[in-house]
């Protein structure tokens, strides 16, 4: 029996046939298989008894044979058009056109720089350069679509987190290699920062400055070079400039020095000092040749306080100052200081104590205290009348404002130049000769 071409499109199996149903159950009674028959056939079972009324078999078996020509020949008229209207449902069905679903629009997420400050991504999560819709993942080194929830996602993935926990343990050579650099890089910068601060102590100290211009000299430093990252981190006030000063640059002038001069020959200056204060202090100067400059150089040595100005003491204190230092005695060829009985004794002043040390030492007493005590003594044999009247020519000008007004007034009359008049000192001998000098030439203003 042929299947319709409704039944084939969608596979469904047709009633099964006569013949069929006899290979299946070769056993069932052919009475069964003649009461399908009848039902496919449209016979009521009732008729087949008044049909085989007579029992007689031949004639039933003739009238099953003609009526079942007869429903053949119906149901395949049936089947004929059941087939065709079915043929055209799928055609109709095929022809027409099934409706376009509607696709869902998905929005790609892309990277967001927040992310890099999330405590739980910015460990590990970086932008992938190549797409900006994917990140990074340094511990996984793969790149990954999706938004936050699927990084979040992805870190408690078990593949990351033993990835991460191991990646703990370890050095990154980048990360080490980088933060090498960095490192290098504040080393140099705060050692330029020292240099520039020692350099600047160093001005102060060389040109004999107060340590408070240092509280201005670095902020004017930021505004004159906005760009330079060395004076924008100098912070040097006057303290911390004294201690560079006293603990730096003192220290390291003492050591230079006192190398040098155990390796060459030298000479040491004494002088007390002579102005009121309550501890006297005695300074020691070191004269030697300098290779370096070419000429001779005079450094301080030392600044020492002494109780008493006895020989003794002094001669203590200088052998002091030379074994602190480790400086050899031999190297000190000569001595040289003032013309005063404690120092020229030759018996029991200075001069006898350092040869007893060294007998070839030359010990030379000071030239100008020499010359001074010449030119004053020969001073004593011009009248006093000079003396007093150069004190008197200062003293009446100098200490009234407006006879200075008038002297100056006479010095542009007389095309003199505008040179104040000097005044004797009485510690300085040799003073006078500028005193005079300066009189001479200012006498065409103070003659008029």
């Amino acid at each position: 029996m042929k299947q319709s071409k409704l039944q084939q499109f969608f596979k469904t199996p047709g009633p099964p046939d006569e013949t069929d149903k006899r290979q299946e159950n070769p056993n069932k009674p052919t009475e069964e298989l003649h009461e399908v028959t009848e039902v496919q056939t449209g016979i009521n079972p009732d008729s087949r008894a008044n049909l085989g009324s007579d029992k007689n078999s031949k004639n039933y078996d003739q009238d099953m044979i003609s009526l079942g020509e007869e429903s053949g020949s119906s149901t395949e008229s049936s089947e004929s058009e059941e087939s065709d209207s079915d043929d055209e449902c799928v055609d109709e069905r095929m022809n027409v056109k099934a409706k376009p679903k509607k696709k869902k629009t998905h929005y790609k997420h892309k990277f967001n720089s927040d992310w890099l400050s999330d405590k739980d991504l910015q460990k590990w999560i970086r932008k992938d350069e190549k797409d900006s819709t994917r990140f990074m993942c340094l511990v996984c080194n793969k790149s990954y679509i999706g938004g936050k929830t699927h990084a979040l996602r992805h870190s408690k993935n078990k593949f990351h987190v033993k990835n991460f926990e191991a990646k703990q343990h370890t050095t990154d050579l980048a990360n080490l290699c980088s933060s090498n650099v960095e490192f290098k890089k504040s080393v140099m910068l705060q050692k330029s920062v020292e240099n520039a601060e020692l350099k600047l102590s160093g001005f102060i100290a060389e040109h004999n400055l107060p340590f408070t211009v240092m509280e201005h000299l670095p902020g004017l430093l930021k505004n004159v070079f906005p760009d330079s990252v060395i004076a924008g981190k100098i912070t040097c006030g006057r303290d911390k400039t004294r201690n560079i000063i006293v603990k730096k640059l003192a220290l390291d002038a003492d050591q230079a020095l006192s190398e040098k001069l155990q390796k060459c020959k030298f000479s040491i200056l004494l002088d007390e000092s002579t102005d009121k204060s309550v501890v006297k202090s005695m300074a020691v100067v070191a004269r030697f040749w300098c290779p370096q400059l070419k000429r001779v150089c005079d450094r301080l040595l030392g600044l020492v306080e002494v109780p008493s100005a006895t020989a003794q003491i002094m001669k203590g204190e200088v052998d002091k100052l030379l074994s602190v230092r480790n400086i050899p005695k031999e190297n000190c060829i000569g001595f040289g200081w003032d013309n005063a009985s404690v120092n020229m004794r030759e018996v029991t002043g200075l001069k006898a104590l350092v040869k007893i040390d060294n007998l070839y030492v030359i010990v030379v007493g000071c030239v100008c205290h020499s010359l001074a005590l010449c030119a004053s003594n020969a001073s004593k044999e011009i009248p006093l009348e000079f003396d007093e009247f150069v004190r008197d020519v200062y003293n009446y000008i100098q200490h009234s404002p407006k006879r200075i007004a008038a002297y100056a007034e006479f010095q542009g009359i007389t095309d003199t130049k505008n040179h104040r008049l000097l005044k004797v000192c009485d510690v300085r001998w040799l003073s006078l000769e500028s005193v005079v000098m300066r009189i001479l030439e200012q006498w065409r203003a103070l003659k008029v």
